[in-house]
């Protein structure tokens, strides 16, 4: 439990909880562990968001996705009939559509090139009701692009990904960015972005800030800064990479988690796939969830939709329970479209799908 006091000077306090940390980022100083705040810091409410605000500052990855699908089996080093499909990406980018559609007013920051990508992309944040005016334009830069090509039985052959224009989303430009920052309830990022930069954030925030671990490469270089995180998602594969221990089996799972909430971190949904998601927090609370068989149409963008699911959870005050019931019929809104983002995604969409399909 957090214990909040005014007292006359220009300062509030803080009771750490009994795990020693606050449950959000804030400047202060620590004295027989009670945290000195200055008046004007941003308090958010035990759940986790700022009670009084319910918008979102997102930063992170923003790209243009190309998926080849070829008509038959890959002939390499040969040109293979198929059908190229191009859609806006970017895991980062990706929450915070599903989130303004859902009906959360969002701030998003990231970074494009002054090309035909990059106004697809602006455009494309814009159509979805997200505020742009802290997202970056470098003229002569490439905006990001991620390219897969699958085979005839839709597996992908390979990946390949150019995301060096998030380079310029810089330690400086978010210290540049934190009045923005700090007047939304919760701040949503991306591993896509450098480990100096997502340390410049958590120094910056004065809200809770929401991490999306994206993959085991770029999970793993945040290993010594894990513990800044109020809440992270990864799955399996990238709870081993920040934890080294194996996480196959569900003793596995709980082990890795708990060493995530001793580093700081206060709360973790790990994304199973078809078994569902894990919680587990520093209050001790463990669930699981996951639903029944559901007729997937295409897998991505599942778990950015989750994570949206999160955080709108989150925003409302929801209970864990409800939080990871939630996430999850986020994600079943995605797999039933043949898009990344379901364009007309909703909260009664989400609900008519828990009830239907979610144990």
């Amino acid at each position: 439990m957090v214990i909040v006091c005014a007292v006359p000077a220009r300062f509030i306090h803080v009771r750490a909880r009994a795990h020693g940390r606050l449950p959000f980022a804030a400047k202060g100083s620590k004295i027989n562990n009670i945290y000195w705040i200055p008046a004007g810091a941003r308090l958010p409410a035990e759940g986790g968001a700022n009670s009084l605000n319910q918008s979102v500052f997102g930063v992170g990855g923003a790209n243009v996705d190309v998926h080849g699908h070829s008509y038959a089996p890959i002939r390499l080093r040969d040109s293979n009939p198929g059908a190229l499909h191009l859609s806006l990406g970017g895991v980062c980018r990706n929450i915070c559509d599903n989130l303004a559609r859902l009906g959360v007013p969002v701030v998003f920051a990231s970074a494009v090139g002054g090309d035909a990508f990059g106004q697809m992309l602006l455009a494309g944040c814009r159509e979805a009701g997200m505020d742009t005016s802290c997202m970056l334009v470098r003229e002569g830069a490439r905006s990001g692009s991620y390219i897969s090509i699958m085979d005839d039985a839709n597996d992908m052959l390979i990946g390949m990904s150019d995301m060096d224009v998030l380079g310029a989303v810089s330690p400086e430009h978010i210290r540049r960015m934190a009045e923005k920052i700090n007047a939304c309830g919760i701040c949503v990022t991306d591993a896509n972005l450098e480990p100096r930069t997502l340390e410049a954030l958590c120094d910056a925030a004065g809200v809770p800030v929401f991490l999306d671990t994206v993959s085991c490469v770029k999970a793993q270089r945040l290993r010594g800064i894990i513990g800044r995180f109020d809440t992270i998602k990864p799955n399996r594969m990238e709870l081993e990479a920040l934890t080294d221990i194996p996480a196959d089996t569900e003793a596995g799972l709980r082990s890795g988690c708990e060493a995530l909430l001793q580093k700081g971190v206060r709360r973790l949904f790990v994304s199973l796939g078809a078994e569902g998601l894990h919680y587990q927090d520093a209050e001790g609370r463990v669930i699981r969830r996951a639903s029944r068989p559901f007729p997937m149409v295409n897998a991505t963008g599942a778990g950015d939709a989750a994570m949206a699911g999160v955080v709108y959870s989150s925003l409302h005050g929801f209970s864990p329970e409800r939080t990871v019931e939630f996430a999850i019929g986020c994600s079943l809104c995605a797999i039933s479209s043949s898009n990344t983002i379901r364009a007309d995604i909703s909260p009664a969409l989400c609900e008519s799908y828990i009830k239907e399909y979610v144990r």
